[in-house]
This record gives C-alpha cells, structure tokens and sequence, in this order.
C-alpha cells in the first residue's frame, strides 16, 4: 500500500495500558511506492524526565514493527548501503577517465593564442574543479535531504535572475558569440548550469505533496511549466540550444515521472516540441546547424566542419585506438575537442572499447540513481532522483549522438568527462543529494516491501 510519514500525538504513558501505536494528524506525502504505512510517534519520557526520542513504528502490524530513531537532523548519521557505494564508484571512474581525456586534449589548446602558455593551463585548472566537486559532492551528501525540501522552490527565481543579468551587455562574458558566463577571469561561472538544478528541486518540491490534481491539468501544474519554460527561454536566448533542449527534457521528464495523466501529458509534449522545433528554426545559422547533420560531408568545411571531423576521429580509432596523447585530431583539426567533442577524441585514442566502456559507465549511473530514487523514503527524494537520471541522461544522448552524426550539433559538455568548471561542480552538487538520499533508505519493518512494477508505476503508487 502507499505509505506515508506522520507525526503522532504526545501521550502520556498509562500504568499498565500500551501506548497507542496510531497517530492522528493526516498524512502529508507519500514517499516511495511499496513501502509500509508507517508513523513517526514519540517514546516513551526517559528516567530522567526529558523527552523520548521520536521513532518510526509499522501501523499495518504494530505488535512486529521494530523501532529505531528517526534521524532527521541536518546531519544526520548515515546509513551506507550498496547502492551508495555503487554511485560513488561511478562517480569517480568517470571523473577520472574524464581527468585523463581533459589532460591529453588540452595541451594543444593551452599553448595556443588564447592560451596561458603552459601545456598543462587548462588540465590544472580541471584539477582544482574536480577538487571543489568532490567536496561539493561529499558535503551536499551529508545534508538530510528531507532539509532540503522545504527551500527546494526558492532556487529557481535566483537562477532566472542570473540568467537575465548574463543578457545584459557589458555585464554577461561573450566567448564565441554566446554570453553564457558572468565573473572574471578563473572565477566565471556558467548561470545555466545553475539552472539545471534549480528546475530540477523546484520541479520535486512542486508535486512534493500528494495533490493529484497538479498532475491532472495544465492549468494546475502551470507555475512550474512557466517558470522551467522561462529558464529554458532564457538560456536559448544566450544562445545556447543545447541547454535549453536539456532543460525543457528534465521537464518532460519530471512530468511523465511525477504520473501526469497521458492524456493531459501527450498533448503538452506535442505541443512542446513543435514549439522547440519553431524556435530552432526560426535563426538562419541555427535552421543550418540542425539540418547540416543530414548531409554532413556536403557541408563539411561549413556547418558540419567539427561533425565531419569527429567522424574522422573515430574513423582513424579502430577497435583498440591509437594510445591515450597520440591522437591527432586535437591538433587543431577538431574545435572544442576538450569539451563538447571530447567524445571523439576518446574514440581516436581509446578506440570503440574505451568508448563502450565509457557509455557503460554513464548508463550505468543513470540506472543506480533510478534505483536510489525507487527506494528514496519521500516522494520528493524519489523526484529529485528521477529529475537527476533525466539530466544525465539526457545530457549523455544529446553529446554522444552529436559526436556520432545521428543528432545535431547542439554543443552539451558529456557529463563528468568534459572540461568545464560550473558543469563539473553543479553535476557534483546534484550527485551529492542523490548519495544523501541513498544513505537514508526507507525504513523497511515486517515483510519486505512490494516490488516496484517500474518507474511510471512507482510515481503512482507514491500519491
């Protein structure tokens, strides 16, 4: 049955009577699907007279239910279960396989005319990010993730904020005819970053509580489809379509996961992607770039010059590649082969096995997040998990189906491979909340839980 937490009442213990193992106040959420019904009740006073410490109680079978604290500070203990360790694993093979990659690809851009002069400049600089995201990570990872929920929906308007103040000319950095970055120097920082995980805790902590009629009409689940479509507008304006089309799936997807109704969501969805469509079609060079990929060698010294040559890249890799520094392609035949390209790159020097195993890896993180939200103890920890499988996946498919010519170019960093400082630490960040909510699974009394029937059938059960 769904299941839900509940305070209960403070009674005073009767001489002789059992305390009352059912609370009264109503049910605020309801958590993952398949999990007991269960109460968050105070013990009984201690010899000394201060108060009980409160703790979970079964009310399907109170007689077989086994107390144990609620631990529910902002720092509360943990506890360490496989599937944490699984993504912390992940976590870091993919960080250092990235590491490597940034190492071999960067040099050459380093020692060019915007570089700093140093062979290793950028590499460093991936360095310090990877230290500031694995902090991120630990640190976020340690916050109760239930602490998180009550300010999870006032991210968002700072992050629209940021992204107006990029458009601003003079205020926003302009690299490449883009204005995507604000600050000085070492210390930019991209908004749109930001924005990725603020649409994804406001999007969890708008259909947080069991009101199902957000997800049965438009007009109720408006407020978040507006400000998330603002967000992604904004970005698009920078321009950057490729964040853009991240933010409106991370939508779509929180959507069909949260359990809209299909005929209330298909509509939406067609009607969404008409409208991207208008939008990329409505600027000349950007109707270009989309269309380019079609006949890719027709255009291969105009819009699919980086598309062609990526191709050239995994051409040349062969099963096994040419040696992890040896490749050729990021001596300035292939543009941003540290970071959008960065796949290619990888093809050419670690040939169709490194790149397998790479694609494994990420899926393979995608799936461990899935899970960790199918046994998250709150429906909005199951949502902010399901929202971060989106991103990264997401993510993944854009940037790899660039590289391999089966999608536009549409210039989305490979999560956690790619340089990039905001890209690595956000992602991080985000990672860090998903580990917190697999350190505190729910709480499992008497028999096991049901088996969650899937994703789609897991967002139901849980409202």
């Amino acid at each position: 049955m769904p299941v839900g937490f509940r305070k209960g009442k403070e009674v005073p213990p009767v001489k002789g009577a059992r305390r009352p193992a059912a609370p009264v106040a109503p049910v605020r959420e309801a958590p993952a699907p398949g999990r007991r019904l269960l109460s968050l009740v105070r013990d009984d006073p201690r010899p000394d007279g201060r108060s009980g410490s409160w703790a979970y109680i079964d009310l399907d079978s109170p007689a077989d239910s086994r107390r144990e604290p609620a631990k529910d500070g902002l720092f509360s203990p943990s506890r360490a279960t496989g599937l944490s360790f699984a993504l912390l694993v992940l976590v870091a093979l993919l960080v250092m396989i990235g590491a490597a990659m940034v190492l071999s690809t960067s040099f050459v851009a380093s020692l060019g005319p915007n570089g700093a002069g140093s062979p290793f400049a950028i590499f460093e600089r991936q360095l310090i990010w990877i230290v500031i995201g694995f902090a991120a990570f630990f640190l976020v990872s340690r916050v109760n993730p239930r602490r998180i929920a009550p300010v999870s929906r006032l991210l968002l308007i700072p992050a629209i904020l940021l992204l107006l103040v990029v458009l601003v000319p003079g205020v926003g950095v302009t690299v490449g005819g883009s204005s995507r970055w604000l600050g000085v120097s070492f210390l930019r920082f991209q908004p749109s970053e930001i924005a990725k995980v603020a649409v994804v805790l406001y999007l969890a902590g708008f259909f947080t509580p069991a009101v199902p009629e957000r997800l049965r009409s438009l007009k109720a689940a408006a407020p978040a489809i507006v400000l998330a479509g603002v967000a992604a507008v904004l970005v698009l304006l920078e321009p950057d379509m490729g964040t853009a089309l991240v933010l409106g799936t991370i939508l779509l997807g929180v959507l069909y996961l949260a359990g809209m109704r299909m005929r209330t969501y298909l509509p939406f969805v067609t009607a969404t992607v008409l409208l991207a469509s208008a939008a990329a079609m409505a600027q000349t060079y950007r109707r270009n770039r989309l269309l380019s990929f079609l006949h890719p060698w027709k255009n291969r010294l105009l819009y699919s010059y980086q598309e062609v040559q990526g191709l050239v890249a995994f051409a040349t890799g062969g099963l096994h590649g040419v040696g992890l520094g040896a490749g050729s392609a990021k001596w300035g035949y292939l543009p941003n082969s540290q970071t959008d390209f960065i796949y290619a790159v990888l093809g050419q020097e670690a040939g169709l096995i490194g790149c397998l195993v790479v694609l494994a890896a990420l899926a393979a993180l995608t799936v461990v997040i899935i899970k960790i939200g199918l046994n998250a103890s709150s429906r909005f920890e199951f949502l902010v998990s399901a929202g971060v499988a989106v991103w990264i996946g997401s993510q993944t498919l854009f940037n790899i189906g660039a590289v391999v010519g089966v999608l536009p170019v549409t210039g989305v960093p490979l999560p956690l491979i790619s340089a990039g400082g905001t890209s690595l630490v956000v992602l991080m960040a985000a990672l860090g909340i998903v580990n917190g909510v697999a350190r505190r699974p729910a709480q499992r009394y008497g028999q096991p839980p049901a088996k969650a029937r899937g994703v789609r059938s897991a967002a139901r059960s849980a409202r």
